[in-house]
């Protein structure tokens, strides 16, 4: 029906484990006609030990199977809970939802090769208690879908990043600031097949680490830890010599590129070049900007228009940086359009869950490389 308008659920958990984002969802219409309206947003922070956990396992942590499980399961008891809440909150009831799109923490991924054919991504279960817990029917695994299809494995919300943002006239990127930085560019009338989404590299994570290990602090919030310093030239060069800057798209990078041996790492450049901590937190901001920048300005056609998502939207010199080096794009949060900054990727999750249950491919197939659009996600009935 034209008219019919339902009620969609996002959860989302990222490579950072801070947090679940929830979002409540009302999408008219179906396919590449959907009309999608976050209607109620919300982050919950996970508790501290299991936060521990998560990041530990997603450094590359050899866990035992059973702990794994253990993993998954708590953390959809916190999906579940960021579930409730985000119903609560926005005035809904679980039974008034058409369906929830959920993306958990990933533990593992290996990368798909010539020889090897398609890749593996190894994503806590969270699906089947979510789906006991709320009676409501849970979509998730759509980066497995696309590595089934010879995809890297996302970024997943390009396909939602086409639906939202697409303009006959204007073209945008869509910078998502989350521990791992992406982009979705949608160019000027773009087709669905025309869209160049990946993974720029560091996000917010290797500023985060240095947070945590300087100040004792879990983010620099508004960037003021890193405006106090400046730039190193020499370490920024070597830095943004790494292999993964400098390879083609399509390419996807994961927590496990830029935590323990790749922090290390970076510690023994900032001593090599006598880099002192409030220095190296700048660079490392600077890092995240220039990469992102230069990503975004080697597109054929540049954007008219670069919008802001993710919590690392909320860094103000970050964002500054970027925008300045981005200029003269216009620059704008994600919420002059209507989405909370962190509620990108959950709201993404719903908008792919409907896509899920209509048995449509809301898939950007050729921006991940997979070899055809597909309808992604696996079912979990209540």
């Amino acid at each position: 029906m034209a008219g019919e308008k339902r009620t969609f659920l996002g959860l989302y958990c990222g490579p950072s484990a801070d947090g679940v984002d929830a979002a409540l969802v009302r999408i008219a219409g179906r396919g590449a006609e959907m009309q999608p309206v976050q209607k109620h947003a919300l982050t919950r922070p996970l508790w501290g030990p299991l936060r521990e956990r998560l990041s530990r396992v997603a450094s590359g942590w050899a866990v035992p199977a059973a702990d794994l499980a253990k993993l998954g399961r708590d953390v959809a008891s916190c999906f579940a809970r960021a579930a409730k809440d985000v119903l609560r909150a926005g005035h809904t009831r679980a039974t008034s939802l058409a369906g929830v799109g959920l993306i958990a923490p990933s533990v593992g991924y290996v990368r798909p090769t010539p020889s090897a054919g398609a890749g593996a991504l190894v994503e806590l279960t969270a699906g089947p208690l979510v789906a006991q817990r709320l009676h409501v029917p849970v979509v998730s695994g759509f980066a497995s879908s696309d590595l089934s299809a010879g995809g890297v494995g996302g970024p997943m919300w390009a396909w939602p990043d086409w639906l939202l943002f697409r303009d006959d006239r204007l073209s945008r990127v869509v910078v998502q600031l989350g521990a791992i930085a992406s982009i979705t560019f949608v160019g000027s009338a773009a087709a669905a097949c025309e869209v160049v989404a990946f993974d720029t590299g560091p996000g917010t994570i290797l500023i985060d680490a240095l947070m945590k290990r300087l100040h004792n602090a879990p983010m620099d919030t508004d960037g003021a830890a890193a405006a106090r310093g400046h730039v190193h030239k020499a370490l920024l060069h070597e830095l943004m010599a790494a292999e993964y800057f400098h390879q083609d798209p399509p390419k996807r990078s994961g927590a496990a590129d830029w935590s323990g041996a790749a922090q290390e790492r970076l510690e023994s450049m900032a001593g090599k070049h006598r880099c002192h901590a409030g220095d190296l937190l700048t660079t490392v901001t600077e890092l995240t900007a220039r990469t992102v920048a230069r990503d975004v300005l080697a597109r054929t056609e540049r954007p008219h228009e670069v919008i802001l998502a993710g919590g690392g939207a909320r860094n103000i010199h970050l964002a500054g940086r970027i925008r300045q080096l981005l200029s003269p794009c216009s620059t704008y949060a994600a919420e002059r359009y209507g989405l909370a900054l962190e509620a990108h990727a959950a709201v993404s999750c719903a908008i792919l869950a409907a896509g899920r249950l209509d048995g449509f491919p809301a898939h950007c197939h050729a921006a991940t490389g997979a070899k055809a659009p597909v309808v992604l996600g696996a079912l979990w009935a209540p």
